[in-house]
């Protein structure tokens, strides 16, 4: 038996709050992928940028998921996808210039809100969209 997500009166529906999820998500997997650019851009060879290198190839895999998601479903992706690519860069240049530890904080910080993110959309989704749950809870895993 599949159960519905959870709605109100008012809320919208099933497939449109589906849709600002994938939004969302690909916005998020998009500006994880700028600052682990921007940080790696100014690291050099450390084991700082190794770590960087090895997580942002997992959100480049993740990033091409929603991508997929976008198109097959005819999701609108996020009109901020200009500021993400000029700022997310920027922040990871940024905390890369302040040194090594300064990047991991960044991208530990990174890791803890999406993971808590991807917790959050786990749970509404209940028993609805198999699938895509199964992914965010792959995903949810990798960011862990």
């Amino acid at each position: 038996m599949t159960t519905q997500m959870r709605r109100l009166p008012g809320d919208p529906s099933q497939k449109a709050q589906i849709a600002r999820m994938i939004r969302v998500d690909q916005a998020g997997e998009f500006g994880a992928k700028r600052i682990y650019a921007g940080q790696l851009a100014v690291l050099g060879p450390s084991r700082a940028a190794t770590e960087i290198r090895r997580m942002a190839e997992q959100e480049e895999r993740h990033l091409a998921a929603f991508d997929q998601l976008v198109r097959e479903r005819r999701v609108r992706p996020t009109a901020l996808s200009p500021f993400w690519h000029v700022a997310g860069f920027a922040l990871g240049a940024a905390t890369a210039l302040l040194g090594e530890r300064a990047a991991m904080a960044c991208t530990i910080a990174v890791e803890e809100v999406i993971d808590e993110h991807y917790q959050r959309q786990i749970d509404a989704l209940g028993d609805a969209e198999p699938e895509l749950k199964a992914a965010l809870e792959e995903f949810q895993a990798d960011e862990i």
